[in-house]
């Protein structure tokens, strides 16, 4: 094997190498080249690097080819996580093949999914014993795919391509928890699953999602195999999906499915798992009608749980969170509520242990299995109401809420304030070399606020932590300008939706299509949506609004086909769209994009200021909002052939005295305040150019 030499990396990337001989339209870039040098350095030094990459550098291959190198020499094991499945999928099917074969690199490389993604034989095999009533749509899915499930060596949905509505009845074949019966199954040595984990453990390269990744943290790392080199892509997410994935939660519709499915009693018939077991083993008939009462009685008592929830507060809004705080732990209905959820948690502990007497009486038969699995997913979620309930309420370190769905109480869940504190425990304690890379990390090219957040900000004090700033290679200056339109109304006011439509007619009859239109509010959409639809059919105008003209893939899909359609969309579209080209030409910023204060990312944040005794507007919203404009105003410019214009219809980007920073947090140096009437003139002058 030829010896790879980590400090030669410039040479792979040079113009005429072996790189650029590989992969068409490979362009030669020094900010590539310096970027992959750092993490090399990273690597070799055992350090920890956080890097933000502008627009156009490359940082797929930037960190690819250390990483190759870093894991072929040392044989060590290198773990990249994304936070989206696209750019997952995108660097196992396109990028690490591409490289691989330029660089003559000899290695193995597995994407590492979750395990609703694969087949579960033992599902399958029931199915076809006709253990499952199906309707049509499910009978047609099941015969489209028993080819597939015979002759599949992976199990992996992705392999099939069945139409969205068919697909729809995965979940009857999906290796999900409830129906995983672990060591018990009979079908082990066929669990696809279990084969993807096996085969983890070869590989040089793993590439996972953030999800997976933090939910292997969850369960005490028992879902990857050991690593110590780590490469978080699109970091600038990764604080808030920390956040959610490693919260707790107590769902109604989770619980309620769970107990329904073990027994219920509709109009006339018991139903359920334990009805089947009543009707095929006669001799377990009074245990598991004691079983069947307490399911009855914790879904009862659940029912009271989350009807005290929903009567607790009321809002002119039907999804929302309410965060927990502790004058409601002084009211009348939490009292009611803490005395109900005791009576569910009791009913739920002689439930469990009904149902591990029943597993004893049914061991060495297939049932055994099955039991088992709805007892110990049964006991994870009375242990996570029990977490919440009645530890993590009166913590200062945790944060609370009640989530609310079309006006009603969903579920319960807890998580940190502090999440940079608990990465450090769980993940960065155990890992020689960290690489966090994304194209929107810095502030004003301060890298203070992401190291702050993530709990880096100790081992930047030590030198442990290094920071880069590779910006975009393109040229700015002449491809792309600013607009403030200033005489807009204020953005809070009903007159701003009305304001924006009419400017929004400006744009395209200037501009003639090929718009974004990035909103952070669904009613403002729906607002200025129906106030210009009529008017874009008359001039002939292709608009595609976000949940009204079709899931968002397909909406983008129709966008860049049409290069004069007009795209609107809330957060989707902010970032990780990669439109070049004409399709795309002028950008549209609504509102500066503050999130809502009521959202319990930000109160723990705003929790988490106030401890440190900082301004949370300052160390918080600010900074955050910047990263968010910077991640919207980045969808215009994505190779050197394009240019365009943003329009910002917020006057507070001109007018506040923290308009500066998202202005300075930008890569679009040329920027203009005007007014309505002069917009649509700028534009053309600028396009004409």
């Amino acid at each position: 094997m030829p010896e790879y030499q980590i400090d030669k990396i410039a040479d792979y990337f040079k113009p005429g190498g072996s790189v650029a001989k590989a992969v068409p339209g490979f362009v030669y870039r020094t900010e590539q080249v310096s970027l992959a040098e750092n993490i090399a350095a990273a690597f070799t030094n055992r350090e920890f690097l956080v890097a933000e990459a502008g627009t156009g550098v490359g940082k797929t291959f930037a960190y690819l080819l250390p990483a190759f190198l870093w894991a072929v020499r040392e044989k060590e094991r290198v773990v990249i996580s994304t936070r989206t499945k696209a750019l997952q999928q995108q660097i196992i099917g396109r990028d690490i093949p591409e490289l691989l074969e330029a660089t003559g690199v000899e290695l193995k490389f597995m994407e590492a999914k979750g395990r609703e993604n694969y087949l579960c034989w033992n599902k399958y095999i029931a199915i076809l014993a006709g253990k499952q009533s199906l309707n049509e749509s499910q009978q047609l899915f099941i015969s489209k795919i028993l080819n597939w499930a015979e002759n599949t060596r992976t199990g992996d949905r992705k392999e099939l391509s069945l139409d969205a509505e068919l697909m729809k009845n995965w979940s009857l074949l999906a290796a999900d928890r409830r129906g995983c019966r672990r060591d018990l199954c009979s079908y082990h040595d066929k669990c696809f699953r279990l084969k993807m984990m096996r085969n983890l453990h070869k590989a040089d390269i793993i590439v996972v999602n953030h999800a997976l990744l933090l939910s292997d943290l969850q369960v005490n790392n028992t879902l990857l195999p050991e690593y110590r080199y780590l490469i978080v892509d699109e970091a600038h997410h990764f604080d808030r999906e920390s956040f959610d994935k490693l919260s707790c939660s107590f769902s109604y519709l989770e619980n309620g499915d769970l107990l329904k499915a073990l027994y219920y009693k509709d109009k006339k018939y018991s139903r359920g798992y334990l009805q089947h077991l009543k009707n095929r083993y006669p001799n377990l008939t009074e245990p598991l009608n004691t079983a069947g009462q307490l399911v009855s009685r914790a879904m009862q008592l659940l029912d009271d749980v989350f009807s005290i929830l929903s009567s607790s507060h009321r809002s002119k809004d039907s999804n929302y969170s309410l965060v927990i705080e502790e004058r409601h732990l002084e009211q009348k209905w939490f009292a009611r509520l803490f005395d109900t959820y005791l009576e569910w948690q009791t009913t739920m502990r002689v439930l469990l242990d009904k149902l591990r007497n029943i597993e004893k009486e049914l061991a060495g038969q297939e049932e055994e299995g099955e039991i088992s699995s709805f007892a110990s997913i049964l006991q994870e979620t009375a242990e996570n109401a029990y977490v919440i309930m009645e530890e993590n309420l009166n913590r200062e370190d945790s944060i609370n809420w009640i989530d609310y769905r079309n006006g009603a109480a969903s579920a319960l869940t807890s998580s940190y304030i502090m999440i940079g504190k608990i990465l450090q425990e769980r993940l960065y304690h155990r890992l020689d070399s960290m690489i966090m890379v994304s194209a929107t990390l810095a502030i004003e090219d301060s890298f203070d606020y992401y190291l702050d957040k993530m709990g880096l900000i100790d081992y930047h004090s030590d030198e442990r932590v290094k920071t880069l700033l590779q910006k975009s290679p393109f040229d700015y200056e002449k491809q792309a300008i600013l607009y403030t339109v200033t005489s807009m109304p204020p953005p809070n006011s009903q007159e701003h939706s009305q304001a924006a439509a009419r400017v929004l007619l400006n744009i395209i009859d200037a501009a003639g299509g090929g718009i974004l239109v990035l909103f952070t509010a669904r009613k403002q959409l729906q607002e200025v949506s129906d106030a210009i639809r009529p008017l874009c059919q008359e001039r002939d105008i292709r608009l595609l609004v976000q949940d009204q003209d079709g899931a968002s893939g397909l909406l983008l899909e129709e966008f860049i086909a049409g290069k004069d359609s007009v795209l609107m969309g809330l957060e989707t579209f902010w970032e990780g769209i990669d439109v070049k080209g004409e399709a795309l030409r002028c950008v549209v910023i609504v509102k500066l994009p503050f999130r809502s204060p009521s959202d319990p990312f930000c109160i723990a944040a705003e929790k988490h200021c106030r401890f440190q005794r900082r301004n949370s507007f300052q160390h918080f919203m600010l900074p955050d909002g910047a990263m968010r404009f910077k991640q919207g105003t980045g969808r215009l410019i994505r190779s050197e052939a394009d240019s365009g214009v943003v329009v910002v219809l917020d006057h507070r980007l001109e007018k506040s005295s923290y308009g500066r920073t998202f202005k300075n947090s930008i890569p679009i140096n040329r920027t203009l305040s005007l007014s309505e009437e002069e917009l649509a003139g700028e534009i053309r002058k600028f396009m004409g150019s």
